[in-house]
């Protein structure tokens, strides 16, 4: 196999537009995921999540997509979909796990960025699978183990209810690591048909890559001194040489039998050796490609950027590029 690598082409007004986004970004606080500022966050993430949702559902519906609410079964009981469906019979189906550091975020704050898949012809259910919480005693597998019955919803009664043949997962940050550790427990698990994979700016090494832990104070978005420490918080009771197991960091996993996957990589993310890493080592077992997005922070296509509608443009000829080929099999990716 073999890596295709795309940089985005940007004219030099949009490259004027997304950094003067990003001098923007400079000026706002870093995020630190402890406390009081952590359960603040928390708290206003339930307000802007319900009314995120009601604003975006009624613009959605003006461009011909319907949103609706609906629960499937899941390992700890209701698991809670949102719907967006084209007006036109889909032409495929797209599960969407958000992002969010684990601890935040919710499928009503993802419409923006999945919005336009329905608008594209494509069924799309976002999860929102349970945020980690020390409190209740929410932990990494128990996110893992949400989305996988999604992904399992999603390859049987989902694309049944759609009539589609095909199904995509796509995950952005904590949603993209999340999204690769439930694609390899299917695997694990010998099903016929896997997702084919997106993933945007995901987090693949919780041990920290080299472009981690090299952040500076200057990162965007990030308490980059501190970025290694802060990822460690997420596995409690692990060293370092844990956090590289490949139950919490598939990068090292083993990634034979495997869809096929697109890779989103910004240029100004600390986490951008992670993209560039799990690029590499799954195009050595299953067709990769790997989108370079210049200027762009982790998370760019929630800041207005002109680079999050071309990176969206792109995803979408990726999928129809995937729509037009086989599906694949786990039989028949395995070696």
């Amino acid at each position: 196999m073999a890596l295709t690598v795309h940089t985005l082409p940007l004219t030099p007004l949009q490259a004027k537009a997304a950094r003067r986004v990003n001098a923007g970004l400079a000026l706002a606080p870093r995020l630190k995921p402890n406390g009081w500022r952590l359960a603040l966050g928390v708290r206003l993430n339930g307000v802007l999540s319900q009314a995120a949702g009601q604003v975006t559902a009624a613009t959605l519906k003006r461009r011909g997509v319907r949103v609706s609410k609906e629960a499937i079964s899941g390992p700890a009981g209701p698991l809670s979909l949102r719907l967006l469906e084209p007006t036109v019979k889909p032409r495929a189906l797209v599960v969407d796990l958000h992002g969010g550091g684990w601890v935040i975020g919710s499928a009503a704050l993802n419409d923006r960025l999945t919005g336009h898949l329905a608008e594209a012809g494509l069924a799309v259910a976002s999860i929102d699978y349970r945020l980690l919480d020390e409190a209740r005693g929410v932990w990494m597998a128990d996110a893992v183990t949400d989305c996988v019955a999604a992904l399992r919803w999603a390859l049987g009664d989902g694309a049944r209810r759609f009539g589609v043949d095909r199904v995509f997962v796509i995950g952005e940050s904590a949603g993209a690591h999340l999204a690769a550790l439930a694609v390899l427990k299917l695997r694990d698990e010998r099903m016929d048909r896997l997702p084919a994979c997106i993933f945007v700016q995901g987090v693949f090494d919780l041990s920290a890559t080299a472009s981690a832990r090299a952040a500076t104070a200057e990162a965007l978005l990030f308490d980059g001194p501190n970025l290694g420490r802060d990822l460690g918080r997420l596995t409690p009771g692990r060293d370092e040489a844990g956090r590289r197991q490949p139950d919490v960091s598939p990068l090292y996993a083993d990634l034979s039998g495997l869809p096929p996957a697109l890779f989103i990589m910004g240029e100004a993310d600390p986490f951008r050796d992670d993209s560039r890493l799990m690029s590499e080592a799954w195009a050595r077992q299953a067709p990769a490609t790997l989108l370079d997005v210049p200027t762009a922070p982790h998370g760019f296509q929630h800041f207005g950027a002109p680079t999050a509608g071309l990176a969206q443009a792109f995803i979408r000829r990726w999928i129809d590029e995937e729509l037009s080929a086989s599906p694949v099999s786990v039989e028949n990716a395995n070696p």
